[in-house]
């Protein structure tokens, strides 16, 4: 596995970093079993810390108690609605325990490690190609070059964690996730051979084309509602 002080260099200088990594010419199927290796656990914390935020907001709604029942309750117009919603989420179930769900995350969390590499590569390459700074680069030079910058993210991914402390946690730790976000595109410049600036700027793309193809299918979504709506 990769040694920490290798990927934090990359953190601190990711232009020589991952071009001195790139010259070391890793191996595809190496640099996905470190990623895994580095990737799953911080992965299976965030999905059960998620899983434990989602089991908290779900049990105060059960309650009818907490801000999201406030919510709830302030968008209804009758109180006698409100009784009866109330009443209907008190005969619902809560969610599994911990404990119960643990290995069936333990299993997603590979999963996601792997969904995420193989989106921020599809994604990626098609936005370099679209900048021109693929040149003679291969669709396996950006599997190894997003592999490698993943496993640097770890430090990001840890990072992460810390914002199921709270909102303003995560509203603080925003400019780490950009960070890490656009360090991808240094990785991409080493392994392609392409200026740092087109890498970046692919990164940047990446997030940009995905927003876009996100509020097209909310506008779909929106039409298609209306288009059955009656009257």
């Amino acid at each position: 596995m990769a040694g920490l002080g290798r990927l934090w260099g990359c953190v601190r200088a990711p232009g020589a970093g991952f071009r001195d990594r790139a010259a070391q010419h890793p191996d595809l199927g190496r640099a996905v079993r470190d990623l895994l290796l580095l990737r799953t656990l911080p992965a299976l914390a965030g999905l059960a810390l998620g899983y434990l935020g989602l089991a908290r907001i779900l049990a105060s709604l059960l309650q009818a108690q907490g801000p999201v029942w406030d919510l709830v309750r302030s968008r209804l117009p009758d109180l006698a609605q409100a009784e009866d919603l109330k009443a209907a989420l008190g005969g619902l179930p809560p969610l599994p325990g911990i404990g119960r769900v643990l290995p069936w995350l333990a299993f997603l969390a590979p999963v996601a490690v792997l969904s995420l590499w193989l989106h921020d590569a599809v994604w990626d390459h098609l936005a370099l190609w679209l900048l021109r700074g693929l040149g003679r680069g291969r669709f396996r030079d950006t599997l190894v070059a997003e592999a490698e910058a993943l496993q640097v993210g770890v430090f990001g991914a840890l990072a992460g964690l810390l914002r199921h402390l709270g909102l303003l946690v995560g509203v603080l730790l925003l400019p780490v996730g950009l960070y890490f976000w656009i360090l991808r595109g240094h990785a991409l410049a080493a392994w392609h051979g392409c200026p740092v600036w087109k890498g970046v700027l692919a990164t940047l793309l990446h997030a940009l084309l995905l927003g876009l193809l996100f509020l097209a299918f909310l506008a779909l979504v929106v039409g298609g509602l209306a288009a059955l709506a009656p009257g």
